[in-house]
């Protein structure tokens, strides 16, 4: 078991000081800002669903966040998943770390769309 540990921690600081992870460029601060503003949009709807669950019209659909999550629930979340999202776009290879943004991009933006549909705001 310690020997699997030092294993993933060895080929995490790999990918870490590897030249194809640190090969970052404006284009992937561009692609990592979009993200971060869809995510930031989104995080104000869902903080919107929390405060308003109650009454039973909204509900939260993310399984870790729970039906009607608190406010301090969804700011964790949203916190942990940004810090999360910039290190991966971060580790990953460079061809793979514009699938991913972008692919996250798309996915955001039709979170928010949705949730825009069925009337909720940005609330922070």
């Amino acid at each position: 078991m310690k020997l699997r540990a030092w294993w993933l921690l060895g080929v995490i600081g790999s990918a870490i000081f590897s030249t194809q992870a640190l090969a970052w460029n404006n284009s992937d601060s561009a692609f990592e800002s979009a993200y971060l503003l869809t995510h930031v949009a989104d995080w104000g709807q869902t903080r919107d669903i929390a405060a308003r669950c109650n009454g039973g019209r909204y509900y939260e659909t993310n399984l870790i966040m729970g039906t009607c999550p608190s406010i301090a629930t969804v700011n964790t979340y949203f916190i942990s998943t940004a810090i999360l999202h910039i290190s991966a776009s971060y580790l990953l290879p460079t061809p793979y770390r514009r699938i991913f943004q972008a692919g996250t991009i798309g996915m955001q933006i039709g979170y928010i769309n949705n949730n825009a549909n069925i009337g909720l705001n940005l609330r922070f």
